[in-house]
């Protein structure tokens, strides 16, 4: 089950992992009607499994026993930088939400998202304060009391102090998913959790990509040009054209990864788009106008890099960000909206509803379906080595 589900992001990763979902929740209209949209020719489910809701006030209890995995991404406005920085006393704060429906589903697994700002030290309480429950959902605190009086009893907690079923090992980590060979320089807070009982401790991912490989590949070999068949140019400032210089000087060694993906890896293999009310030969992908860079920050993506992070933006539009900015030959464009699933990793089959700003905004919230499912994989392929009885899940 996916709390939170958006766009269908992790929905997607999960699915591709091997996981079939009994439910996803989520309250934006758009983005229930992309998922519903998708649901039966991507994700092989009915419809009718999407919540169109308040997380809040489903019924938990009806999955009770039946989850392998819960998953999702909690609202991340009230801990993002670019937000209201409100943290826990934002009304958009879902983590209480996500917490209690741990308690009542009591999955085997739980893999959750969140933005790099939860590890904040303004939010340094909150963030082992959503650790510790986590870890301890059955833990005799009083519910009714404010988080950080919960927090308090929480910190005197053993192990030793709940069964084995009702208790997770837990692990956190910060990291930058084109590290997991996603177009894009996106760093999130990743949980990943696996129930006590089950006698297993969490082994994520390990990175497969990274940017000296790339520049290896740029600037040693050369051979990112030829394949695209472009002239090399350089685009690095600063700590990069330091780390560049150093491999062309042979004084770093490679790592043994993939190259980092870029933006032209993602989409140069898209036709042009087409205007504005215009029919797309692909869906989705349909040229916005009035793309404007705003120096000295916010100048948009370049070609030969992973994009910088997707943003919801208030309306889906952020200024200066969501575009394609090539420099060496004058092209600043907005991202169409078939171009930003490539940067966040979805399928073109997978079809975005609801007007550009609302799928750009769909978009920018969204996990990128490769990072889901390589933590989903990763946690699925530890649920397999249990015994039938002990597993739900099995090979499909």
């Amino acid at each position: 089950m996916e709390m939170f589900a958006g766009a269908g992001g992790l929905a997607v990763g999960v699915h591709l992992a091997g996981f079939k979902h009994l439910g996803l929740i989520e309250w934006d209209g758009y983005a229930a009607s992309t998922l519903r949209r998708n649901s039966e020719s991507v994700l092989g489910i009915d419809p009718a499994r999407v919540i169109h809701g308040d997380a809040r006030a489903v019924d938990y209890t009806a999955y009770t026993g039946k989850i392998d995995l819960l998953s999702g991404g909690p609202p991340c406005q009230p801990f993002s930088t670019g937000g209201a920085n409100a943290g826990d006393l934002d009304p958009r704060n879902m983590f209480p939400v996500f917490l209690d429906a741990v308690k009542t589903v009591r999955p085997r697994a739980i893999l959750m998202e969140n933005v790099k700002g939860l590890m904040r030290v303004k939010f340094k309480d909150y963030f082992e304060y959503i650790q510790l429950r986590l870890q301890f959902p059955f833990a005799r605190i009083d519910a009714a009391a404010p988080w950080e009086q919960q927090l308090v009893a929480l910190r005197e907690v053993k192990p030793s102090d709940c069964a084995d079923d009702e208790r997770y090992v837990l692990d956190v980590r910060l990291l930058d998913t084109a590290d997991f060979g996603v177009p894009q320089r996106r760093e999130r807070v990743i949980f990943m959790a696996l129930r006590a009982d089950l006698g297993l401790t969490p082994m994520p991912p390990a990175p497969t990509h990274s940017k000296l490989a790339l520049f290896h590949d740029q600037w040693v070999t050369g051979q990112y040009w030829k394949r695209h068949g472009v002239r090399a140019h350089d685009q690095l400032t600063g700590r990069d054209q330091a780390i560049r210089d150093a491999l062309v000087g042979s004084l770093l060694p490679l790592d043994g990864l993939k190259p980092w993906r870029t933006v032209r890896d993602a989409i140069s293999d898209l036709p042009p788009a087409v205007d504005r009310g215009e029919e797309p030969h692909i869906v989705n992908h349909v040229q916005h106008p009035g793309a404007r860079i705003y120096p000295p920050c916010h100048l948009g993506s370049p070609p030969d890099l992973p994009a910088k992070a997707l943003k919801a933006g208030t309306h889906g539009t952020p200024g200066g960000e969501n575009l394609l900015h090539s420099a060496h030959d004058g092209v600043i464009r907005y991202f169409t909206t078939r171009e930003a699933g490539r940067l966040q990793t979805f399928p073109d089959e997978w079809e975005f509803l609801g007007t550009w700003g609302a799928c750009i905004k769909q978009l920018g919230n969204a996990v990128p379906v490769q990072l889901g499912q390589v933590y989903a994989t990763a946690i699925r392929q530890q649920l397999l080595t249990l015994a039938p009885e002990t597993a739900l899940a099995v090979p499909r």
